[in-house]
């Protein structure tokens, strides 16, 4: 299979992220430069896999539910754990 060439990170053009994303819209939700850093993380651990596959052939692309890409960061972090547990901002600080 040929590699794809890196895209840079694209945000949502009105501000909300929509419920399946593509890869580029995958790096800007997890705060990547582009595409090949998203790869980077995904590998390490720090971003999720892409949720499914879209198309066929060459057309064929990998895409993120936003809400598993939700859970992700909730489980990674800890943040249900947390929230219960913060005082004030100043503790994460």
């Amino acid at each position: 299979m040929k590699a794809r060439k890196s895209a840079p990170a694209r945000f949502p053009p009105h501000g909300a992220w929509p419920g399946i994303m593509r890869a580029d819209l995958a790096a800007a939700f997890f705060d990547c430069r582009d595409t090949t850093e998203l790869t980077r993380r995904i590998t390490a651990g720090d971003a999720p896999a892409p949720t499914a596959m879209r198309g066929t052939g060459s057309t064929r692309e990998p895409i993120w539910a936003l809400e598993a890409c939700r859970q992700f960061i909730t489980r990674r972090h800890d943040i249900a754990e947390r929230e219960s547990s913060v005082e004030s901002v100043a503790d994460l600080i």
